[in-house]
């Protein structure tokens, strides 16, 4: 990835996501799917995406994100917190900003970028509603030491109230929290690198950890070394958790032919995002 220019920002800019940040929901179509095929730019990003697949990655996903060293500076790390926002709209991420909401998991939370997004979004409904918000702090955790390193040098917090934490871990080992420690928890393309039974074990300890509502974005197209899951919405009902917003969205806004980023990043991919609450939630009386 080359160092984004300021023109590579302004087309950003250009997609329109400040005034309308779910522009990607509502563009999609299962027209414009379709369409992808007839894109000859996105079916040789696929190839190459197919063709470039790591083997470390394809022998165990999870070693590898945990042995991975990948610094970032900060233009490219606020590049792509911007680029990647196309993708993962803020679906459900009201119930963040409402009072009550005092503790949110990013789980697998990479670089910090999308964790710093989510805070902003927060900071952003207070000062619309006009009022000063109140003590939040938000964990990012992922399994990268140094990925987590990045998180720590880059994200910062756009709001006094608003604490940003990062700490290497693995939900497969658990992590050091109480039951319903968190209000609400986060999986941004997680759980699409999971073969299935550790799919299952997050899974059962993100239901562990959240006590209100779950959100979730992951990849639908088949590749090598990913695992899409349609049947997302059974396992969190499975465990508690009733789907209440669900969308598929593209990775960048649709043309005929060629691509609208000019980094030139990533196919069209197909993904969900879905946003799930709790039907019987603990009180945060009896939590916190």
């Amino acid at each position: 990835m080359r160092v984004p220019t300021p023109e590579d920002f302004r087309e950003l800019e250009r997609w329109g996501l400040v005034a309308e940040p779910m522009a990607a929901v509502e563009e999609f179509s299962p027209d414009l799917e379709r369409r992808r095929s007839e894109n000859e730019r996105h079916l040789r990003k696929r190839r190459e995406q197919e063709e470039n697949v790591s083997e470390a990655f394809l022998e165990d996903a999870q070693a590898y994100y945990r042995s991975m060293d990948r610094p970032i500076d900060r233009t490219k790390w606020t590049y792509l917190k911007r680029r990647k926002a196309w993708s993962h709209p803020p679906v459900g991420w009201g119930a963040f900003a409402a009072p009550g909401t005092a503790r949110i998991l990013d789980l697998g939370c990479g670089d910090g970028d999308q964790t710093e997004r989510v805070a902003e979004f927060v900071a952003g409904r207070w000062t619309a509603a006009g009022y000063d918000g109140f003590p939040m702090e938000i964990v990012g955790v992922d399994l990268s030491e140094s990925r987590v390193a990045n998180a720590r040098r880059h994200a910062r917090s756009p709001h006094e109230q608003v604490t940003l934490r990062f700490e290497q871990g693995d939900a497969l080992d658990g992590l050091d929290y109480a039951d319903d420690y968190f209000d609400y928890a986060l999986a941004l393309g997680l759980l699409e690198t999971l073969e299935d039974d550790r799919a299952e074990r997050v899974l059962d300890e993100v239901a562990r950890l959240t006590a209100e509502g779950v959100y979730v974005r992951d990849v639908l197209d088949p590749m090598p070394g990913f695992h899409p899951r349609p049947d997302l919405d059974e396992r969190l009902a499975d465990r508690g958790f009733e789907t209440v917003e669900r969308h598929r969205v593209l990775e960048e806004p649709f043309v005929e032919e060629g691509t609208r980023d000019p980094m030139d990043l990533w196919p069209m991919n197909l993904n969900q995002v879905l946003f799930a609450t709790a039907a019987d939630p603990t009180p945060p009386d009896e939590r916190y």
